[in-house]
């Protein structure tokens, strides 16, 4: 099953709230009000609130409004680029702005009060409503995410295009490298990324975003910019629930066409992905049949570092329901050979019905004695990015055609199918279903080790096989029907209940 992606919205009784906020990073955030530490007088981007209009009209579902006053944070003049990222598994996520380019190139380490872990930064801004009377009746500070599905340029003289990616995190606790930014002349909305509510009347309100005062002082944004407001009319709502999002995911289009290429005796160097089991995540209990039957579900994402993407083909042959896949090797921006590599199988089953690519990985349960006590029979995948895991990688990719399956794992009428992810991005599924997940109903408690491998079959060339396993340690308990797991923190990293 793959992952899916959605926003929650939190409602509040007369507050406005904030989705999706996560913790600070390392060290301690100081209030946003308060003096921020002396910085280095730099050159920068100027960071101003455009507004898109002057009056809007929210609609009102229940006692809550969907709140989007329209204020883009615009990145002018150059453009705002901040690198995050994390040295290794045991330091926290930091984040570095990226001014100039070539020789004129320099960074500064932005203090780690401004890191919500991969979130975007944090407390940025506060969305104010006042009512008629001039009363704040609703106020929430907002992080904001550069990365958007949605940016949006602010005139002719805009950069044509954005490079960065669309979107801060894909939800994989173990992310190790990203790129947040607004090319020149572009600009970002916050309220996309974390979605906010307001409990109000019928009515006329004053919506003000202002961007905080240690924001203001660390980005060098003058005051005239920095706060902007309009005018908001609530009316009873007509659709529920607010404007449905784009998730920035690409139609489905023709596959391109590729060069012939030759096959290989062996593969290139210089021209290999590397396969990266991560440990798996979002792990939980879950029983059926009236407590009959246990699971145990996961989430597990494999992804892909080196310097090449993963090319992984099928082509029919014979009638065969079943194709013969190849990998190719990419090289400065073009294929130079293949190789065989494996099978892909149609799967009909619901939620899938296209083809999987066989031998990507193999997910096992571990007794402490590490013997396999359970498998997934999930073996099948379409391959495809989910999740950026490192864009800072010399070979990553920021801006995939796609992201998920963007139409590229076939029809039961295919003769060819392509699946690739590129470098710097993961592929996560959930292992939440019967016969996905673990089944535990026969286990005993106690000490146990999901395992992810990827290339289980080492039918994929890479660049190493020495990253291709990773496990998780998970305690379960609990009494039949009623089964609980407790998940120690990987290396300080997510702790679960």
């Amino acid at each position: 099953m793959r992952r899916t992606r959605h926003a929650v919205p939190a409602l509040g009784a007369g507050l406005l709230t904030a989705a999706g906020i996560l913790a600070t990073g390392a060290t301690g955030s100081p209030a946003l009000g308060a003096t921020a530490p002396a910085a280095a007088a730099v050159s920068g981007p100027t960071i101003k609130l455009i507004p898109a209009q002057k009056v809007i009209t929210a609609g009102r579902f229940g006692t809550q409004v969907f709140l989007d006053p329209g204020i883009w944070v615009a990145s002018l003049g150059s453009a705002l680029r901040i690198n995050v990222q994390r040295a290794s598994y045991t330091q926290p996520v930091t984040a570095t702005q990226v001014l100039g380019t070539g020789r004129a190139r320099r960074e500064r380490r932005l203090p780690n009060w401004t890191v919500a872990g991969w979130n975007g930064l944090r407390d940025f801004a506060r969305l104010t409503v006042r009512n008629h009377a001039g009363q704040v009746v609703a106020s929430a500070k907002l992080p904001f995410c550069p990365d958007t599905y949605d940016p949006q340029r602010t005139g002719p003289s805009s950069a044509l295009t954005s490079p960065f990616p669309q979107q801060c995190y894909g939800g994989d606790p173990f992310a190790r490298g990203a790129v947040w930014g607004l090319a020149r002349g572009w600009a970002a909305d916050p309220t996309e990324s974390t979605q906010v509510t307001a409990s109000l009347a019928l009515g006329t309100y004053r919506v003000t975003e202002t961007i905080l005062p240690a924001y203001t002082r660390l980005l060098h944004i003058p005051a005239r910019n920095a706060s902007a407001a309009v005018t908001m009319q609530v009316v009873t709502g007509q659709n529920c629930c607010g404007a449905l999002r784009h998730h920035g995911l690409a139609a489905s289009q023709p596959l391109p066409s590729l060069p012939q290429v030759r096959t290989l005796s062996r593969a290139p160097a210089g021209a290999l992905p590397d396969l990266v089991a991560l440990p798996s995540w979002g792990i939980s209990t879950s029983s059926i049949n009236r407590g009959r039957a246990d699971y145990l579900n996961f989430a597990a994402t494999v992804w892909v570092g080196g310097s090449s993407p993963l090319d992984v083909e099928g082509f029919r042959h014979a009638g065969s329901p079943v194709m013969r896949a190849y990998q190719y090797f990419w090289k400065n921006g073009r294929i130079i050979g293949r190789v065989r590599a494996g099978t892909m199988g149609f799967d009909s089953q619901p939620g899938h019905n296209h083809w999987h690519f066989e031998q990507f990985a193999r997910y096992q349960l571990l007794n402490a004695a590490g013997k396999v006590a359970a498998g997934s029979p999930k073996v099948g995948f379409c391959i495809a990015p989910t999740d950026a895991v490192d864009l800072l990688l010399p070979h990553a990719t920021w801006v995939p055609s796609f992201v998920g399956f963007g139409g590229q794992c076939g029809s039961t009428t295919a003769l060819w199918v392509q699946e690739m992810m590129p470098t710097g991005w993961g592929d996560t599924y959930d292992q939440s279903k019967a016969g996905q997940a673990f089944d535990i109903t026969k286990l005993p408690n106690g000490t146990y080790y999901i395992e992810i491998i990827a290339n289980p079959e080492h039918v994929l060339h890479e660049v190493t096989t020495a990253n291709d396993i990773s496990l998780r340690k998970v305690i379960i308990s609990g009494t039949p029907g009623h089964r609980h797991v407790r998940v120690p923190a990987w290396h300080g990293i997510d702790p679960e209940n």
